[in-house]
């Protein structure tokens, strides 16, 4: 039986008017992103500053950008307790990633390993990475061993995710190479497990809010992030 279009479900106004404030901020954001595609392929490093909310997160990747003071607080540690020439990596971690770009973008060997594409405007620095396969990725053999300093942040609150992530931070890793882990409370006792990690005095705090406690984790201490 047909459907009379009398009988054909409509949206009221103020639905109509969320929709297209949703599509017209969509467009914004995809415009946005295409004006950073263009500066990266002119080599717009060091030019220009990049602003995380040209990357809208996707939380069927289990994405929640940090805050701005999370995000500078981990790019401080990272600069802080490394020399211009060092390797740095942030593994998932692309919001603490874009805070170290923007403070010290003559850094060339910083690296963001992720699985979300579109960092690859970051070029020769972006490693496309999925946890799943730990030691996996473009450049692996280059770049086994060679970090001074490591964020992780596992996409999601699970053993497996943490375990996989920290077998590519201890690949990675140098001599006396310094990790930050930003996860969950409950993954305490694995964090020290897998790489000697002990909670500390740093809550990271994210944009959207989350429901579960998180914590950092770290395998060192330094004139701002203390040990509990």
């Amino acid at each position: 039986m047909g459907m009379d279009s009398d009988d054909m479900p409509t949206l009221s106004a103020d639905t109509l008017a969320v929709l297209q404030s949703f599509m017209d901020e969509k467009k914004e954001q995809d415009e946005r992103f295409a004006k950073l595609q263009e500066r990266a392929d002119e080599a717009f490093r060091g030019q220009d500053k990049v602003d995380m909310d040209v990357f809208q997160e996707d939380w069927q990747l289990s994405q929640f950008w940090y805050d701005p003071s999370t995000a500078n607080f981990l790019a401080e540690r990272a600069l802080a307790n490394t020399q211009p020439g060092d390797y740095v990596a942030f593994i998932s971690s692309p919001t603490a990633y874009v805070a170290c770009h923007n403070m010290a973008p003559e850094r060339a060997n910083t690296f963001v390993f992720e699985y979300d594409k579109r960092f690859d405007v970051f070029k020769d620095q972006f490693v496309f990475y999925d946890f799943n396969k730990p030691l996996d990725f473009a450049r692996a053999a280059e770049l086994q061993g060679k970090f001074k300093f490591i964020v992780a942040d596992p996409p999601f609150l699970n053993r497996d995710c943490l375990s996989q992530t920290l077998e590519t931070a201890r690949f990675l890793a140098g001599p006396d190479a310094k990790i930050m882990i930003n996860t969950g409370a409950v993954m305490e006792e694995l964090a020290r497990e897998l790489v000697g990690a002990r909670v500390t005095n740093f809550r990271p705090a994210h944009r959207s809010g989350l429901s579960n406690e998180f914590r950092s984790y770290a395998t060192f201490e330094d004139g701002e992030l203390k040990w509990e």
